[in-house]
């Protein structure tokens, strides 16, 4: 059975259950979709260290995350849609610190899919 995890933003969390993702996954659908006949369980559900000031006090603790995921064999983690914010021109774009957890992730060979519920 596929592991799958997401990752999502620590400032979103604040005022986000979560449900958009959940039901995403639950019924196959948005970014899910592509597990449609598959056997796979959400294994996972983690966010990142913060950012801009608003950070968790641990920041070693993210290495700490990274490698959880490939002890626990996860196969894909997918950046939820809050992962990505609007710059200057109103396009979104990756976060820099999910990008360096992406990158992470990918060099320990767990596959990385952008987008839950949303883009």
């Amino acid at each position: 059975m596929k592991k799958i995890a997401i990752l999502r933003c620590l400032k979103t969390s604040a005022s986000c259950a979560a449900t958009g993702c959940f039901t995403a996954f639950n019924d196959k659908e948005k970014a899910f979709k592509r597990y449609e006949g598959e056997e796979v369980q959400l294994a996972a559900m983690w966010t990142c260290n913060g950012c801009c000031g608003d950070v968790l006090q641990n920041q070693a603790g993210i290495e700490t995350k990274i490698a959880r995921m490939a002890k626990n064999n996860i196969s894909v983690v997918h950046l939820s849609c809050c992962t990505k914010k609007a710059d200057e021109n109103g396009e979104k774009v990756l976060c820099p610190n999910i990008a360096y957890i992406a990158q992470r992730l990918q060099a320990l060979g767990i596959e990385i899919v952008e987008g839950t519920h949303g883009n």
